[in-house]
């Protein structure tokens, strides 16, 4: 393998920063009677194909922690060429070495450089969209307005419900809650028990109730006579006595409640901004992802993953030929015919 070259000589004595800036000192006069002239890089080492430069060598000192720097020397030059030879040239012969190898064609390496492009290119879409300007406060309050619900809520309680057709029957029920009132046992008389289709397959679970007997199931509201049942009860209690609800009768547990929640903007500006910006840069995202489809992608044969068997537990099965059967569905040859009474068979 080709060595490195190393490209940081100076005069004895002077300092490495000193030389390099006296060189740009100088490349800065003669710049000014030929403005044409690109300005000069500052080369400190080559390493095959690749050209580390000044600039490279001091981005990467400056995302290093200042304890770590000491550990490659104990003075500026010691450090800078400690961390050029040591980091940034041992970085470049390890990739020249894979290149000469070859491994940029392998399955894994493209792979990785792929996912180093795409995080590549995710963060230059969410940097664009914070330096298209801040979210505004009028921005923050539209929001804020439009989605009033995630900030204001009135008091609710969690309740579960066992709907029977006779007293007698919401009688039998608590009878059998009160040898066992365990949740398990709840769902299983719920199941057997309640006549509510709507929730008897969930434990008679109505989620959360509003005041005005709103639930978190469409189109499902709670009667006065119910609230008012679970009002005299605490929290994890099952109020003690059927409860009468239309024609009906209901047995009701209690789970939890939950105090009103009235969340002012000043207080949710922060949460509101980062939605925003999560919201925009979702957008631009998706925006990108269009329109790289559009010029880039050329041909799209979705039907062809049917070739990749993947099992209900996530386990990729070999990828068979088209026109070959699945295992368990091969053909067998079929029997040699056997002489028989009436002929072969």
């Amino acid at each position: 393998m080709r060595q490195p070259t190393l490209l940081l000589s100076r005069r004895p004595g002077t300092p490495w920063a000193l030389a390099l800036g006296l060189g740009l000192l100088v490349a800065g006069w003669e710049g000014r009677a030929v403005h044409a002239q690109a300005a000069p890089v500052a080369v400190v080492a080559r390493v095959g194909t690749r050209t580390i430069t000044a600039a490279d060598l001091e981005r990467r000192l400056n995302n290093v922690p200042p304890f770590q720097l000491r550990s490659f020397g104990s003075t500026q030059d010691e450090i800078r060429r400690g961390f050029l030879e040591r980091v940034l040239v041992r970085e470049a012969l390890f990739a020249q070495g894979a290149e000469d190898k070859g491994f940029t064609e392998r399955d894994d390496v493209k792979d990785r450089i792929r996912g180093v492009l795409r995080n590549a290119m995710l963060a230059k879409l969410r940097g664009d969209v914070v330096n298209a300007g801040q979210v505004t406060d009028a921005d923050v309050r539209a929001y804020y307005d439009k989605n009033a619900a995630k900030f204001h809520a009135p008091a609710r309680i969690a309740l579960w419900q066992i709907v029977v057709e006779k007293r007698e029957q919401a009688v039998e029920v608590l009878a059998e809650l009160e040898k066992d009132k365990t949740p398990k046992r709840w769902n299983e008389l719920a199941r057997d028990r309640s006549i509510d289709k709507v929730t008897n397959m969930r434990g008679g679970n109505l989620g959360f109730v509003t005041p005005d007997g709103i639930t978190s199931e469409p189109g499902v509201k709670v009667s006065r006579e119910v609230l008012a049942g679970v009002s005299d009860v605490k929290d994890t209690e099952i109020v003690p006595h059927p409860v009468k609800d239309g024609d009906h009768w209901a047995v009701l547990w209690r789970r939890q409640s939950m105090k009103p929640v009235d969340r002012p903007v000043e207080l949710e500006a922060g949460s509101i901004r980062q939605i925003l910006l999560h919201e925009r840069t979702d957008a631009k995202i998706k925006g990108a992802i269009a329109a790289l489809r559009r010029d880039h992608l050329g041909e799209h044969g979705a039907e062809m993953v049917d070739l990749v068997d993947v099992t209900p537990g996530g386990d990729l099965s070999p990828v068979r030929r088209p026109g070959t059967l699945p295992p368990g569905r091969r053909l067998t040859a079929s029997p040699v015919p056997a002489p028989g009474p009436g002929g072969p068979r």
